[in-house]
């Protein structure tokens, strides 16, 4: 070979030296694409001694080479090695003959090292020889195709010796498809070594676009798109694809079409890959080619070879498109020639895949990765297996975030499975449960419908009823979701505790009592769900967001923030979709309580629309809570908006009678702030529940001026949590007939809304009650009274106007600070209130003073009182007393 650029022979004309040595010039880089990043990484490359390109057949390794040798400026020699070299004297006297290229005056030299007796003997003379040649220029020996000769244990020694006696002006480049047999271990560590890897020889997609542009400009860009993906990186994917498209477009259009790419892949991975390994290696590979990706433990499980995991490793080292991944023991097939593999496999015996798709089920399925066991038993033509492992996994992946597995493996499971058995049905629409509420509700009724038969064991009537239970609760019927719940409890027995419906039982029950609003700690069957869930920690914290939903729904929202907090600091909250779903509306609803409407609205409002498909009754809350606090503002035309999707919602997903109870308890509401009596009285009608129906009526007499009718209504109502007691007894001060009996009412609401933490309950009922409050302020907290206030008049505290004289105009700031003054507060709780420090409200404070033209807080709280005792909200019909 002579050195780079100097010869003017033909690029891929084989030059036979005088000795026989097959020397090449290297091919013609204007005929590849020019890879910039590939030349500067071997440029880094060739800074140590020795550079190993190693990659499978096709990658462009020979291609890089050439790039490269065209922009460097150093004498180089190219020596492709063949089957004749396998002879080991041939192959050092090539090696001979290619230096000689290199080194003026090797030519005596290189015929004595003709021939000698052995690899060691042949290397002994050359690197004598190499020693007594004085070359100061560095140089590049390029080895090509050394695999088809370093499986000889003489060339391999005796390529070792080579390399580690080279002297430092020469720079030896090996080409092979597999690690050559070194001391790669040891020449790493001597920095004498550097690597350039399969990773690295992969085609990016914009490398890979440019090729095929190169190869054929005619293909449409979404064929592009496909080639590339299905080549990986793979260049002679790329050329095999762009050849396999020129000979489609020639054949004739009458002609039936062959399928031209794939028997082009196929003749090259079994002649030019596989063709030449052993059997053994091959069958490895056919036998693990069913799994994208193998270990040595599932490769045993698939072929029955003890040694599955060295013959992997085999492969790798021989460049059969095997990759390791990392530390982790796991090997990858690259796609194409998996992709051929499978493809062989299934040409011998489309059963035996099958079968070893079945097997790849099971030992995924014991490795606990069930998205891969799901595809596996579905490929294997087992969705019986698929589903029964997704309906016990199924809560598991969806908390997780992969509802797609789910969808994707129910999508390909037959419908008409559910109907085999009664299992089938139950795992069938448990499935469905959590990703698809109509064909969960559809199966449930299919089951609900089936004529039980003799072989329908009494536990799995009990879990079909479970779901019955889980149906009625996700539409909006908890009563009736506590009935079948507890007919499904008996059924199940024992088992009860372990199977996994039955096991939501007893969340079932809880839920029940908390969206009924009748939550007590203390009560005797609380008691016994907590005792019961004591032994499954994961259903125990899912307890605590009903926890949380019960305490605020009867009225105790400080309580369900301290339980929300508590809760939020457990790592696997974040991963459990209901659970942080009813923490979510939760906390929402306590913060709009406590009157912190900002906080509330922004927790309302990425919480609805849409709460996943199980949470309905978070989302319908949701939606009313927004309702509620839109009345709470005075903007009627928003709360209407919001109502009217909530209607939407309830009458298509939520229409159980709890859920029509929850929608009329909120339309009678805001038909009364708006003044629409007439409506209101039909809302309240429809409101069936023992407690707020009495109440949505009274508030309807009282609006309408009747207050004997609304006491005589308030007079049957049972108040089941101490929400519903302060509800009743503000609305029947507002009832009572004397102000004395009035005072006495709103002393009792007063006593318990300040101990368990109601404002908005409070502030609601309008200007008359807050009135009875205000007589009575010595009684209440300061702050809790402030929190009253300002909840009942949200506009007067946001668009008071500015009642400096021109050219002194409060700021923001300012204006928050002096809609605080008439307060009780201490100018440290106010300070809290508005998140500054003391000094700050101070400084604040005297700006005011100045700019109103006053001396002291009195004086601006009176200007700040006149200027919104008017704005409070008043209910249409309250009565007032004289």
């Amino acid at each position: 070979m002579t050195r780079s650029g100097s010869s003017g022979r033909h690029p891929a004309e084989a030059v036979t030296s005088v000795y026989g040595a097959r020397l090449h010039a290297p091919p013609n880089p204007a005929r590849y694409l020019r890879r910039p990043r590939l030349v500067e990484l071997l440029d880094q490359a060739t800074s140590a001694p020795i550079t190993v390109v190693v990659a499978p057949a096709g990658s462009g390794k020979t291609s890089l080479l050439s790039d490269w040798l065209s922009s460097a400026a150093v004498p180089s020699a190219w020596l492709s090695v063949d089957e004749t070299d396998r002879d080991g004297g041939q192959f050092w006297a090539d090696v001979t003959v290619a230096l000689g290229e290199l080194v003026d005056g090797w030519e005596p030299t290189a015929r004595g090292a003709r021939r000698p007796g052995s690899p060691e003997a042949a290397v002994a003379v050359l690197v004598a020889g190499l020693e007594q040649v004085d070359h100061p220029d560095p140089a590049v020996l390029i080895i090509d195709d050394l695999h088809l000769v370093d499986d000889d244990d003489g060339i391999a020694r005796s390529m070792a010796h080579f390399l580690t006696s080279i002297p430092a002006w020469l720079h030896v480049v090996l080409l092979s498809r597999r690690t050559p047999k070194l001391p790669v271990d040891r020449l790493r560590v001597r920095g004498q070594l550097s690597e350039v890897q399969f990773a690295e020889l992969r085609f990016s997609p914009e490398e890979a676009e440019c090729m095929l542009a190169r190869l054929d400009a005619s293909l449409a860009p979404d064929q592009v798109g496909e080639v590339v993906d299905g080549a990986g990186g793979w260049a002679a994917g790329l050329q095999l694809s762009a050849l396999a498209s020129r000979s489609d477009r020639a054949q004739p259009a009458a002609m039936p079409r062959a399928d031209t790419r794939g028997l082009l892949f196929s003749d090259y991975v079994w002649r030019e890959v596989l063709g030449a390994e052993r059997p053994d290696v091959v069958d490895v590979l056919l036998d693990t080619c069913v799994s994208k990706r193998t270990d040595a433990s599932l490769a045993a499980a698939l072929t029955g070879r003890s040694d599955a995991g060295e013959l992997l490793l085999e492969a790798e080292s021989r460049g059969l498109f095997v990759t390791r991944l990392g530390p982790s023991g796991w090997f990858e097939v690259h796609s194409v020639v998996r992709d051929e593999l499978l493809a062989e496999a299934t040409r011998r015996s489309p059963q035996r895949v099958a079968a070893q798709h079945a097997r790849a089920a099971r030992w995924f399925e014991d490795a606990d990765e069930v998205a891969t066991a799901l595809e596996h038993w579905i490929l294997a033509g087992r969705p019986r297996d698929a589903l029964r492992l997704l309906a016990g996994r199924v809560e598991e992946l969806y908390d997780s975030g992969r509802e797609a597995t789910i969808a994707h493996t129910l999508a390909l499971i037959p419908l008409n499975l559910a109907s085999t058995d009664l299992q089938a049905l139950i795992e069938f629409a448990w499935c469905h449960l959590l990703v698809d509420k109509a064909r969960f509700l559809e199966t449930v009724r299919a089951g609900a419908r089936r004529e039980h038969r003799d072989g329908d064991a009494r536990p799995q009537v009990g879990r079909l009823t479970m779901l019955q239970s889980i149906a009625a609760a996700v539409t909006g019927d908890w009563g009736r979701s506590r009935e079948l719940t507890t007919e499904s409890m008996a059924l199940l027995g024992e088992d009860v505790r372990s199977d996994e419906l039955g096991r939501f039982g007893w969340n079932m029950l809880a839920r029940e009592v908390a969206l009924d609003e009748r939550w007590d700690d203390g009560s005797g069957p609380l008691e016994q769900i907590r005792l019961e869930l004591g032994a499954d920690p994961e259903r125990r914290l899912r307890y605590e967001g009903i926890h949380a939903l019960g305490e605020v729904l009867a009225g105790r929202p400080v309580d369900a923030l301290r339980i929300v907090a508590g809760v939020r600091d457990v790592v696997a909250v974040g991963s459990m979709t209901i659970l942080s779903a009813e923490l979510g509306i939760a906390e929402a609803i306590a913060h709009r309580e406590l009157g912190d409407r900002a906080r509330a609205v922004t927790e309302l409002m990425s919480s609805s629309p849409p709460w996943r498909d199980p949470v309905t009754h978070a989302q319908c809350l949701a939606m009313l809570q927004l309702t509620e606090l839109r009345i709470d503002d005075g903007d009627l035309a928003a709360a209407d908006e919001c109502f009217e999707r909530a209607h939407e919602f309830v009458r298509s997903e939520f229409a159980g009678s709890g859920g029509l109870t929850w929608l009329a308890r909120t339309g009678t509401v805001l038909c009364l702030a708006a003044g629409r009596v007439e409506d209101a009285q039909n809302w309240a009608a429809q409101v069936d529940d023992g407690f707020w129906g009495g109440v949505s009526l009274a508030r309807v007499q009282l609006a309408v001026g009747d207050r004997a009718g609304a006491e005589a209504l308030l007079e049957t109502v049972l108040p089941r949590c101490p929400r519903h007691e302060v509800v009743r007894d503000l609305l029947r001060a507002r009832a009572a007939g004397s102000r004395a009996l009035a005072l006495e009412r709103a002393a009792r609401a007063l006593a318990l809304s300040t101990g368990v933490g109601l404002v908005q309950t409070v502030a609601a009922e309008g200007a008359d009650v807050l009135e009875l409050l205000e007589v009575q302020a010595v009684m209440a907290p300061a702050t809790w009274l402030d929190r009253v206030r300002r909840a009942a008049s949200p506009h007067a505290a946001t668009s008071v106007a500015d009642p400096s004289p021109p050219g002194e105009h409060l700021t923001e700031r300012e204006l928050g600070v002096l809609r605080m003054l008439p307060s009780r507060l201490t100018l440290p709780e106010i300070a809290d209130e508005l998140y500054i420090s003391v000094n700050t409200l101070k400084f604040h404070l005297r700006v005011i003073y100045r700019k109103l033209g006053v001396g002291s807080r009195f004086e601006a709280a009176d200007i700040a009182r006149h200027l919104h005792s008017d704005s409070r909200p008043r209910v249409s019909g309250t009565p007032r007393w004289g």
